[in-house]
């Protein structure tokens, strides 16, 4: 297994060191987690008039400054062990610092730093690494972000 020493932090803690946890995709070749963490944000509506008497709606000549709605993000997480029982270990920590409050969530080659707090996640599914006998399980968490645009950097 290449070394992700840097690759993410949660909570300023590097992941691949404490927990031997990454982000990993659902198919190979594909770029789901950047897709949800990069997606467009989306606009709140601006406050409009709507006089029953015109047509359309009043809005003001200059637009405030855009607002965004708070965002649901889905990311596939991996951890790397070389035992079923390290693997539940490594595991459980991660999952307690996440479930704990918030997560700031920081990729090596993405600008921001995201403030998520966890939702849910699906069952994690446990296979043996094939190069090596190693334990890798792979689960999906969903997480909000309810102030998405902003970073804690």
């Amino acid at each position: 297994m290449k070394d992700l020493t840097g690759y993410m932090s949660i909570n300023g803690k590097d992941t691949w060191t404490e927990y031997s946890a990454f982000l990993c995709e659902d198919k190979q070749d594909d770029n789901f987690n950047f897709g949800e963490l990069l997606k467009p944000l989306e606009m709140k509506d601006y406050t409009a008039v709507d006089f029953r008497e015109r047509d359309g709606e009043e809005l003001p000549d200059v637009l405030p400054s855009p607002c965004y709605k708070a965002r649901d993000v889905t990311l596939y997480i991996a951890v790397y062990a070389s035992t079923l029982v390290e693997y539940n270990t490594r595991r459980a920590a991660l999952m307690e610092v996440i479930r704990a409050g918030w997560v700031n969530l920081k990729v090596k080659e993405l600008p921001a730093t995201y403030r998520l707090y966890y939702k849910t996640a699906t069952d994690a599914k446990v296979s043996a690494d094939i190069t090596d006998g190693r334990i890798v399980g792979r689960w999906k968490m969903k997480f909000r972000e309810p102030k998405p645009g902003l970073t804690t950097e």
